[in-house]
Formats: C-alpha cells, sequence, structure tokens
C-alpha cells in the first residue's frame, strides 16, 4: 500500500473582515480600542473525489453523525454559525500557541475567549486518510489613513501628525489551523505575511522596546518602529511585557502542510470510514508592528485551501 496525494479541491475559503472603531481606552494596545466585525463575506468551501465538510461544535446530542455534511459549504453556513456565537467582534489579542488567547489589560496579560474567529471544520471520507493545508491568501486594500501624532512607522519612516500614510491591514492578521497530526491534538500551523518592504515580520516576538532615549543610558525606551511607537507616542509609556514578547511561530509560505491525521474505524460515529476536524482560527495580532489605529476600517480578505491525502490500494 502507498499513500499518495491526490489534488483535491477541499476548500477554498474566502472571508472579508472589516476593522472598525468603537469607544476609548488607555490600557490595552491601541489607544482607541479598535474592534472588527464581521461583514458579510463571501465563502465556499468545496470538497470532491468523495470527501465531504460539515461544520459545527460537537455536544449537546450533537456528534459528527447528526452533522450537516455537504460538498460545498455557502457564505450563508458560514455566517449561520458565526450568528448562533452572538454578536461577533475582534480585539487586539495575542497567543503564543495558537490555543490559547490573551489581551493586555492595565498592566498585565489576562486569558480570553472571543475577540478571534475560531471555525470548527469537520471532514469525513471513504478513502482520504489526511488533510494537508496547501496554500493561503491574506491581502487588504491600502487606503490612506492621517496620522494623529508624530511617530515613527513600522518601515521606519519618519510620520508626521496630519501626514497621510498607507498601512497594509493585513500585516496584522494571523491565520492558525489546530488539529491532530500524530497523535497530537495540538498540532498548530500558523501563518503571517512575509517580511517585505511593506511588512515588519514578528515572528515569535521578542524585546520590542525598540531604541532607548537619551545618553547615557536612560532605561526608558521609545517602543519599536511602528504600532508600540504609536503607542509610547499617544501614550508617554510602553505596554506592560513589551521586553519579553512570545508570540506563535508562524510561516510565511504554505505548502502541503499536514494539518490533520483523519480516524479510521468511522463509519458508526460519522458515516464515512475516516473522519476528523480542524479548527480554524483568524485573528488581529496585537503586538504587531503595524496594529494600531492606521488600520481601522479596513478590509482584509483571506483565502484558503485544503487536499487530502489518500491511500491507494495497490
Amino acid at each position: 500500500m502507498s499513500k499518495v496525494t491526490r489534488k483535491l479541491l477541499l476548500s477554498v475559503l474566502s472571508v472579508v473582515l472589516t476593522v472598525v472603531a468603537l469607544g476609548t481606552t488607555t490600557f490595552a494596545w491601541f489607544t482607541i480600542t479598535n474592534i472588527a466585525s464581521v461583514q458579510p463575506f463571501e465563502a465556499q468551501v468545496l470538497a470532491d473525489a468523495g470527501i465531504e465538510i460539515a461544520l459545527g461544535d460537537l455536544g449537546d446530542g450533537v456528534n459528527p453523525s447528526t452533522l450537516n455534511w455537504v460538498t460545498t459549504l455557502t457564505t450563508e453556513d458560514i455566517m449561520a454559525y458565526i450568528g448562533e456565537l452572538g454578536t461577533f467582534r475582534f480585539d487586539h489579542v495575542t497567543t503564543s500557541d495558537g490555543i490559547e488567547f490573551w489581551t493586555l489589560g492595565s498592566g498585565s496579560l489576562s486569558r480570553v475567549y472571543s475577540g478571534f474567529l475560531e471555525i470548527p471544520l469537520h471532514f469525513r471520507s471513504n478513502n482520504a486518510t489526511g488533510i494537508n493545508w496547501t496554500s493561503v491568501s491574506l491581502t487588504s486594500g491600502l487606503t490612506p489613513w492621517i496620522a494623529d501624532v508624530a511617530f515613527t512607522s513600522a518601515q521606519g519612516d519618519a510620520v508626521q501628525s496630519g501626514q497621510s500614510i498607507s498601512v497594509d491591514a493585513a500585516s496584522a492578521m494571523r491565520i492558525a489551523i489546530q488539529g491532530t497530526v500524530n497523535e497530537d491534538p495540538n498540532h498548530v500551523v500558523g501563518y503571517e505575511k512575509a517580511g517585505s518592504t511593506t511588512n515588519v515580520y514578528l515572528g515569535t516576538g521578542g524585546d520590542l522596546r525598540g531604541d532607548e532615549i537619551g545618553e547615557p543610558e536612560s532605561g526608558i525606551y521609545y517602543g519599536a518602529n511602528g504600532a508600540m511607537n504609536y503607542f509610547y507616542r499617544k501614550n508617554n509609556e510602553l505596554p506592560a511585557g513589551i521586553d519579553a514578547v512570545a508570540t506563535l511561530a508562524t510561516l510565511t509560505e504554505i505548502g502541503a502542510e499536514k494539518v490533520l491525521d483523519m480516524e479510521s474505524g468511522q463509519a458508526l460515529t460519522a458515516g464515512n470510514e475516516y473522519y476528523g476536524k480542524v479548527t480554524l482560527r483568524i485573528w488581529l495580532e496585537g503586538w504587531d508592528a503595524d496594529a494600531y489605529n492606521a488600520i481601522l476600517n479596513r478590509v482584509v480578505t483571506v483565502a484558503l485551501s485544503f487536499q487530502g491525502d489518500v491511500e491507494d490500494q495497490e
């Protein structure tokens, strides 16, 4: 028996997210609380070659066999699921593992269970034994923003108060998929945009205090270019924990990344021989260099694709 990867168009998921400003605060990353709401978006998840997809949470009488299994998940299906969660809004959050999320309160990080998008995707098949994440697109249009304070941009450019600049909101977004791989239920593959002339790659974080003020050493820091320096210029202080930031290790390219080993012998519980679930999470990374007021009212589009591993009998 040999395992081959059959090119299956399992999923093309497109999500449009709009960031809006609501209220004010002085203790979080942003001087203004930047919250994003999911607006109507285009989403389609397709499956062929004997693979079916379902959306939803298990429990309370819901099990794999009672899910609504389809070959195409529509925009309406996904919006209906999000609607069941109540009013959804993005908040500035952070995570080091792609599973547990935290937000910055008055002096420390606190665990949160909302403010990020979490979508459970179930797969079943009589021949596909695993699921690979094969491609991703994370984009946003560049819309001018008028700076409300002088600061240093993520690219190291001096920005004057009242100056118009454009920031790529997609640079501050992150995507992670959690699934069971090699018997590890907490296997996570994370993604962020690659470093470029318009984006600073954050990776696992580190010391984001930036340059020290004055000579000799003063022990006071301006904050790293971009959001951290913007925060300092607005508040005359830096966020707590900025000297030891720990964020999720991310890839900047996606190509056949295993995200799920399907369980066999699932005919009775799921209606097919193989079954498994992944959890898709999308969030606004609060420590990102572009996570500041310039990304308000921006639209971010996410597109994902998956393929299945199929065992051929020989």
